[in-house]
């Protein structure tokens, strides 16, 4: 389904801006999703989204995936891998959503050799200026201070940088340090080319930041580091082995395989 696809990584978010759309914001696009059809972005795998889609036409709105962020990353990152861009899903926040907040959002980090690695907003870059966000943004080249890595966030956050009551997830009212905890472990997934659902938990990830040993925040504070930097590689593959609650199981806790 990649065959005769662009080159071009802004027309490749049109590409999928045709075919997916974000299930909380499909009034933007005039319809309601029914309620059922919220588990669509329970899709694990890039190949059980394309099954489904059958094609890549362009196509009513109502009509296309409804999946999340993560959903317009993991495809930009297939196609881009498929074309032989080295790119990878970063779990983070974004600050240009809700005015003052930093929300939890996924983008993609692609290489270039000429400016190393960058952010692209796949979901903003698909859709015309001002269906998600109001906010100024290159979503081909998003600042390092607009989206923090998940990494970057417990850094800021842990020295006091960062208002815990304005991180988080806004439309659940859901803030603070345990929210920050698990994109911390879920970005050093990604880092390991693991792109886990936004909701998957195990490990650490499902002890509560008040209630972890002093060792434990430690471990977090190694991988925070790790996340921060985008590695380097071999680093990233180091540290998720160095404790067996890090590295994500075959089988998490919603049930869902993750590996055939």
């Amino acid at each position: 389904m990649f065959d005769g696809l662009p080159t071009d990584v802004a027309a490749m978010a049109k590409v999928i801006g045709g075919v997916v759309v974000h299930r909380d914001c499909t009034r933007s696009f005039g319809f309601t999703l029914p309620e059922q059809r919220r588990d669509e972005a329970n899709a694990r795998y890039v190949e059980a989204i394309l099954t489904y889609l059958g094609s890549l036409d362009e196509r009513r709105p109502e009509d296309r995936f409804a999946g999340t962020c993560r959903d317009f990353t993991v495809l930009l990152c297939a196609m881009l891998r498929e074309a032989g861009v080295p790119a990878r899903a970063r779990a983070g926040f974004a600050g240009y959503f809700t005015d003052g907040f930093f929300d939890d959002h996924w983008v993609v980090e692609v290489w270039t050799d000429d400016s190393g690695w960058r952010l692209i907003d796949p979901q903003i870059a698909s859709a015309p200026q001002g269906t998600y966000t109001d906010a100024e943004i290159d979503p081909l080249n998003v600042p390092r201070d607009a989206f923090l890595v998940g990494g970057q966030a417990w850094q800021e956050c842990r020295t006091g940088d960062r208002d815990l009551d304005r991180i988080g997830t806004s439309p659940a009212g859901l803030t603070g340090m345990w929210e920050v905890q698990g994109n911390v472990v879920r970005d050093l997934a990604g880092l390991n080319r693991v792109e886990t659902l936004p909701w998957d938990k195990w490990g650490l990830i499902g002890v509560r930041y008040d209630l972890l040993d002093p060792a434990d925040v430690k471990l977090l504070d190694e991988v925070a580091a790790v996340s921060a930097a985008g590695g380097p590689p071999q680093r990233a593959v180091d540290v998720i082995h160095s404790d067996p609650r890090l590295p994500v199981p075959a089988l998490l806790t919603d049930g869902g395989p993750l590996v055939r």
